[in-house]
């Protein structure tokens, strides 16, 4: 009886998922790429190949226009693959426009999750859609490059959404990316897209708002945790979306000393790190620490050796684009 009634729990939330991912727009399913601002796209291009990550193309100045402004911007700009985490690096530059005022406020970081539509025409349904919700455009650049333009339209989500929806379209992309594989040196896989916030509940509502789903609420027990080569206790709430291909993680910090609270308190809310699946923990921690980086926090959840168990790893990248990575290894 008690294996029948467990079953039919975990039938009913799986259904109770796939109804909820089927009122999902479908562009929202995937993210095309994370719009990234840096000072320095040389240090940061060098320090993510030191990490085993050589899918990058430079594509040195290129010019952008912004219409809000009227003027046109020189920046120097990468793409970059990264596990299966198509990345657009962008130096921020000088001059007044969204790009500059948001490392102004933020530092190095993400600044948008961008999603790709059909084309003009659907971009201009998705927009007169979020309108009649209250949100409108912020901005809409276009970046040159020797492929065609590269347009992004940025909505105004920032502050109620910590993070700027983005949308874009054409074959530019395409055509800049096709060359650049998932490949890296500990074959490495994207696994979730994760944020730094106080409160999940208007974040969670917001969203809920403009068509993605609530967040799954959980409180993780977790073992043998370390903050910078110390033992600690820290404690987080997770707010979870798993809507798409990968999975959104929210993290509210608790009980610090925890990453989360750090990168508030440096940074703001917002984007905080990319999640990776990796095959064996210890051997990329140690290619990691021999390399220069700091591990910064980690620890286990579930019994050790049992399946549901496994162990995560926090990799310090403040001067390295200011996006940190997480390191993720499930009992198999």
């Amino acid at each position: 009886m008690n294996k029948c009634r467990l079953f039919l729990s975990v039938l009913t939330i799986f259904l109770a998922i796939q109804m909820l991912n089927a009122q999902v727009k479908d562009h929202f399913l995937e993210v095309d790429q994370v719009l990234w601002v840096v000072e320095d796209l040389e240090k940061t291009i060098q320090g993510w190949r030191e990490l085993g990550f050589d899918q990058i193309l430079n594509l040195g100045n290129v010019s952008a226009e912004f219409p809000s402004e009227n003027g046109t911007f020189i920046f120097q700009s990468a793409k970059a693959n990264l596990g299966g985490a198509n990345i657009t690096w962008i130096q921020s530059g000088k001059g007044k426009n969204i790009l500059t005022n948001f490392h102004k406020d933020y530092g190095d970081g993400a600044m948008s999750l961008v999603h790709e539509l059909p084309g003009n025409e659907e971009l201009a349904d998705e927009i007169e859609r979020l309108s009649s919700k209250g949100v409108s455009v912020i901005e809409k650049f276009t970046i040159h490059t020797d492929k065609g333009p590269l347009i992004y339209v940025l909505m105004d989500t920032n502050e109620k959404g910590k993070y700027f929806l983005g949308y874009t379209y054409g074959n530019t992309d395409d055509e800049l990316m096709k060359n650049l594989s998932d490949g890296n040196l500990h074959n490495m896989k994207i696994n979730q897209y994760a944020f730094a916030i106080r409160q999940p509940e208007p974040v969670s509502g917001f969203w809920a708002s403009l068509g993605f789903p609530e967040f799954q609420i959980s409180h993780p027990e977790l073992d043998n945790m370390h903050y910078y080569g110390q033992p600690t206790d820290h404690k987080l709430i997770q707010g979870w979306q798993r809507h798409g291909t990968v999975a959104y993680e929210w993290c509210i910090p608790v009980k610090p000393p925890i990453v989360y609270e750090d990168h508030i308190n440096t940074h703001g809310e917002g984007i905080h790190h990319l999640a990776f699946s990796v095959d064996d923990m210890d051997i990329v921690i140690d290619d990691y620490k021999i390399k220069g980086y700091v591990n910064s926090m980690g620890g286990t959840w579930g019994k050790k050796g049992q399946p549901g168990s496994g162990r995560y790893e926090y990799i310090d990248l403040e001067k390295t684009g200011g996006v940190t990575m997480e390191l993720l290894w499930n009992y198999k």
